[in-house]
């Protein structure tokens, strides 16, 4: 039987304490979307973040959090964090983990926690004005009727687009039935088909079931899990449109910055990703995560390698 949201989610967090500092995790699995060896990137960060947790008293939530990405983790091999405790004070801890594979250091995380305190300043950036979820299809509906529309003859899209849909998203949200449910806000955009050129994507994600739990730990390590997901397809989208082909694209880090803690991850949560620059074979994307009555609960930025296929530059 097919495990539940819920109880992947335990299953995802749960470790082998070998001892105070070193923790095992058996259940790694691979990208959302691509079937190769190398395990998810936002499952790795996560449970970093949740093995460095163990390490900390509740009162302590993570503020930031910092990761590199040194080499790939195989999903079917055992991964070893391994928490180094570098600060302990009275409102910060820092702690650094590293994923250790075959006695080799895979990927490294540094997470700093802040005991909450009354605030000097407030303030916060504008919610961007989106359709509602309820109004846009689920992408397992969307790639079943935009599949239907290639086939037909109705919509041609360019070869990365078509390989997207064919392969990629057919395969998280159609076949696997992913953890979570996203509707895209522009599919156009998304499938290049009616492309605005802009270097950003905004998309509705949650669980697609709810969970029985309050914890909010598992709520939080969940989040920090999908906000891998969206940033670098963000960034290649409008490329894409254009008939540009990748040989290689790949995440060489990820941070996370926590400003709000009161939320679930079986609400809907946007997810708001833009790139700025991409130059030198490396392209930056920045992310806002807002709760869907405005506040901003998270933000996020990574840098990724994306190179052209033989030799291709597409230059927006």
């Amino acid at each position: 039987m097919a495990l539940s949201v819920e109880e992947q989610g335990r299953k995802m967090y749960t470790f082998e304490k070998i001892d105070e500092n070193n923790f095992r995790a058996d259940y790694l699995f691979h990208a959302r979307q691509n079937p190769n060896g190398s395990a998810y990137g936002g499952l790795l960060f996560s449970q970093a973040l949740a093995a460095a947790e163990n390490t900390v008293s509740d009162e302590f939530k993570p503020n930031s959090i910092h990761a590199y990405f040194v080499s790939a983790v195989i999903y079917s091999t055992p991964a070893i964090y391994k928490v180094k405790r570098i600060k302990d004070g009275k409102t910060f801890i820092i702690r650094t983990v590293e994923a250790v594979q075959n006695d080799r250091i895979c990927f490294v995380l540094q997470v700093s926690f802040h005991i909450s305190e009354k605030s000097g300043m407030i303030h916060q950036d504008i919610m961007p004005k989106v359709p509602n979820p309820e109004s846009l299809m689920s992408m397992k509906d969307a790639v079943i009727s935009t599949k239907k529309l290639v086939n037909d003859g109705g919509l041609v899209l360019k070869p990365a687009m078509l390989h997207r849909l064919m392969v990629l998203d057919n395969k998280a949200f159609v076949i696997n039935n992913d953890m979570f449910e996203a509707r895209c806000t522009n599919l156009g955009n998304w499938y290049g088909y009616c492309s605005d050129l802009k270097h950003q994507a905004r998309v509705w994600m949650r669980t697609r079931e709810r969970l029985n739990t309050g914890d909010k730990r598992l709520h939080r390590w969940l989040l920090a899990c999908m906000s891998d997901a969206i940033l670098l397809p963000a960034g290649m989208s409008a490329h894409f449109s254009q008939g540009f082909e990748d040989s290689v694209h790949a995440s060489l880090d990820h941070c996370l910055y926590f400003h709000n803690h009161d939320f679930r991850v079986d609400d809907w949560f946007l997810l708001d990703c833009k790139s700025s620059v991409s130059a030198e074979g490396i392209c930056f994307i920045q992310g806002k995560i807002w709760r869907r009555d405005g506040v901003l609960i998270a933000s996020c930025h990574q840098e990724a390698i994306v190179r052209g296929k033989n030799g291709q530059t597409s230059k927006l």
